[in-house]
C-alpha cells in the first residue's frame, strides 16, 4: 500500500473477482452474509461478454452454455429464455467445400481429400471414439484409460498420421475449443473437449445459448448484487489474519483501502492468485503454476442477409486452413421452423499459436484477414458483413500438460480462511463448472461461518 491514508472497511466475506464463479459465489452468500465483491476491471462477467444488436447477439468471450446443475438452475430461476442447439451440427470447411461432420459418409467421401487424408482422418476419429466411452465412467477400466491419457500429450492422436490435412484439422480443433496447441495439453482434456464438441448436441444436456447471450445471466447477477460489486478495484494482497482475512486494494478512485473480513473467496486466474496471496504454501503455488491458459482472438460480425442460408443449420464451422480456425453461428439457436428473421450473428475464432501471431496486429488488419476468409467459405455474405468487433483474449480456458493436473486437489480445499473458486476446479473447464465452483465455495464458507458463530450457551 502507498503512504496515503488507508481507508478501513469490514465485511463478512470478500469475493475477489466478478467473473461467473465470483458472481455465483456472491449471490449464494447474500442471504446470510455481508458480502463485498472486488473486480479489477470496469465490467463484471470475466470471460463472459456479449455484444447485442437488434434481435441478435454475439458472445465475444465464452461461447456456449452446457451441463446441468448450478448454471442451468440459475438461468431457470431468473427466467432467462434458452435457445436450443439441438438438431444443429458442426461443419468442416476443407479445400473449398463445406461438409457436415455429423454425416461420416459425406465427411469421408464427399470431401476433396486424398486417400492419405481420408486414412489419416479415419485414424484420428477412431482414436477419439475409442476412448469416449471411458471419459465419464467410474469403472476400473475407465480409470486406467484416463490415467494413461493423462500421461500423454494431445498430439498422440497424430502419431503415425502422414496426412498434413489431418494434422491441420486436429490442431484446429485444439485451438478452437481450448485455445492451445496439441503439444501443450494432456490428451484427456483435449479428447474430452473435442469429443463433446463433435457429438450430436442432443446428447449433451442443455447445450444451448441464453437468448440475449451469455452475458444475460451475469448482468442479472450483477444487478442483484447492486453496490456490493466494486469495479476498478485492484487487489494487491489477501492475507490470513487471526480468524479472518485482510485484503488490501485500491478502489475506483485509486484510494488505498484495507478490508477486514471473516472469509475470502479468491476467484482470480491462477497467475493473479499467486501474486496476491503472499503466504501460499508450496503445494498451492505448484498447483497454480501447473495451470496454463488458452488464448483467443475473436472477431464478431452482425450480418444483413435475408432468407434461409447455407449456414443456418450449423452452430459451428471448423476452418483449419484459414486465418481463423472456427466460425460460430450464434443465430443458430434462433433458427426454428420456417420463420427466419433477416440478419444474423457470426463469430470467427483463432486460438493457440494462430492467436499468438495475431496479437501484435491492428484490429483493422485482423478484421481484413478474417472477413476475406469468411467470404471464401460463404461468398453469399459479400456486402452483408457489418463492422468487425475484435476481442483479444490472452487468458481464457485453463488446461494442463501431462501429469500436471495431479496437483489440482490442493486448490479444492480452503487455505485456512481463504477459499478458492474458478473453472479450473472441476472436471472440464467451462462456464457450468465456473458457476458450480463458485456456489460450492460459498456454501463451504457459510458452513464455516455457522460453526464459528457463538451459540447462546457460550455467550452466557
Amino acid at each position: 500500500m502507498t503512504t496515503r491514508a488507508v481507508d478501513e472497511e469490514s465485511a463478512d466475506v470478500v469475493v475477489v473477482g466478478a467473473g461467473m464463479s465470483g458472481l455465483m459465489a456472491a449471490t449464494t452468500l447474500t442471504s446470510e452474509a455481508d458480502v463485498v465483491v472486488l473486480e479489477s476491471t470496469d465490467r463484471t462477467g470475466g470471460r463472459v461478454e456479449t455484444v447485442r444488436q437488434g434481435d441478435y447477439w454475439i458472445n465475444v468471450g465464452t461461447q456456449f452454455t452446457e451441463g446441468t446443475g448450478t448454471l442451468i438452475d440459475a438461468l431457470d430461476r431468473h427466467g432467462i429464455e434458452m435457445g436450443s442447439l439441438a438438431g444443429k451440427s458442426i461443419a468442416l470447411y476443407l479445400n473449398g467445400g463445406v461438409v457436415d461432420t455429423s454425416n461420416p459418409v459425406e465427411l469421408m467421401f464427399r470431401t476433396r481429400m486424398t486417400s492419405t487424408d481420408r486414412l489419416g482422418m479415419a485414424l484420428v476419429g477412431a482414436r477419439i471414439l475409442a476412448v469416449m466411452p471411458f471419459l465419464e465412467s467410474e469403472s476400473r477400466i475407465a480409470q486406467r484409460v484416463r490415467a494413461k491419457l493423462d500421461t500423454r500429450l494431445g498430439s498422440y492422436l497424430l502419431k503415425g498420421v502422414r496426412s498434413e490435412l489431418a494434422h491441420a484439422v486436429v490442431r484446429s480443433w485444439s485451438a478452437q475449443w481450448m485455445g492451445c496447441e496439441v503439444e501443450e495439453t494432456a490428451a484427456t482434456q483435449f479428447v474430452t473437449s473435442v469429443g463433446l464438441a463433435l457429438a450430436d448436441p442432443e446428447k449433451i444436456p442443455n447445450f444451448s445459448l441464453p437468448v440475449g447471450g451469455n452475458q444475460t445471466l451475469t448482468d442479472v447477477l450483477t444487478e442483484d448484487l447492486g453496490d456490493r460489486v466494486r469495479l476498478n478495484s485492484v487487489v494487491h494482497s489477501v492475507r490470513q489474519d487471526d480468524d479472518g482475512v485482510v485484503v488490501d486494494y485500491h478502489d475506483g478512485a485509486d484510494r488505498p483501502v484495507r478490508l477486514r473480513a471473516k472469509r475470502a473467496i479468491v476467484t482470480a486466474p491462477a497467475d493473479i492468485a499467486q501474486q496476491i496471496i503472499p503466504d501460499l504454501p508450496q503445494q498451492h503455488r505448484n498447483a497454480f503454476s501447473d495451470i496454463t491458459y488458452g488464448r483467443y482472438v475473436i472477431v464478431g460480425f452482425f450480418t444483413e442477409e435475408v432468407g434461409p442460408q447455407r449456414w443456418d443449420k450449423y452452430f459451428a464451422v471448423s476452418t483449419p486452413q484459414l486465418s481463423f480456425q472456427a466460425m460460430f453461428n450464434h443465430a443458430a439457436a434462433m433458427r426454428t421452423g420456417d420463420d427466419r428473421k433477416p440478419g444474423g450473428a457470426l463469430a470467427c475464432f483463432a486460438g493457440g499459436a494462430a492467436a499468438d501471431a495475431l496479437f501484435g496486429l491492428s484490429d483493422e488488419e485482423i478484421v481484413s484477414r478474417f472477413s476475406t476468409d469468411l467470404l471464401a467459405v460463404f461468398p453469399e455474405l459479400e456486402g452483408k458483413l457489418g463492422r468487425g468487433i475484435v476481442r483479444k483474449h490472452r487468458r481464457v480456458v485453463p488446461f494442463w500438460a501431462p501429469g500436471r493436473r495431479n496437483s489440482l486437489p490442493a486448490l479444492r480445499d480452503p487455505l485456512g480462511t481463504i477459499y478458492f473458486a474458478g473453472d479450473y476446479q472441476l472436471d472440464l473447464p467451462s462456464l457450468a463448472d465456473a458457476a458450480a465452483s463458485g456456489e460450492r465455495a460459498a456454501k463451504a464458507v457459510l458452513t464455516s461461518l455457522r460453526r464459528q458463530a457463538p451459540t447462546a450457551s457460550s455467550r452466557r
